[in-house]
């Protein structure tokens, strides 16, 4: 099996969406910790919560996130509406969660595209085209 030049594009930019969320999970923990003295119980839900923003913000004004714009990558929703980047942001994390079903499911699936993106009809486009 090989893997053509679209998978391996988006790959490499989950590897670089990755550096980015750690550079912002270690700015949200310094200011949750020490600023604002939260509790490190709730620290998980608002690290999850403030990629969320991250990911939905990008998404809904745009369409691309840093890695996504370096990396030539453009999501296409079947509509605008801001329910739609947050079912797909839900659907994604509770995707990684079942690591190899979400991030395998590209290179077994016809028209390369993740589990939630199948599911909720979006799709992923190359915008060098």
């Amino acid at each position: 099996m090989q893997i053509n030049n679209f998978i391996l594009r988006l790959y490499c930019c989950l590897v670089y969406e990755l550096i980015i969320q750690i550079g912002l999970w270690f700015i949200v923990t310094f200011f949750a910790l020490f600023l604002f003295n939260i509790e490190t119980k709730s620290l998980q839900f608002i690290l999850w919560a403030s990629s969320g923003a991250y990911f939905i913000f990008s998404w809904a004004y745009g369409g691309q996130t840093l890695a996504m714009r370096a990396w030539k990558l453009k999501l296409v929703s079947p509509n605008d509406f801001l329910w739609f980047y947050f079912a797909r942001y839900l659907l994604a994390s509770i995707g990684t969660i079942f690591l190899l079903v979400n991030f395998l499911w590209p290179i077994f699936n016809k028209r390369n595209k993740y589990l939630h993106d199948f599911i909720l009809g979006s799709k992923i486009i190359d915008v060098r085209i």
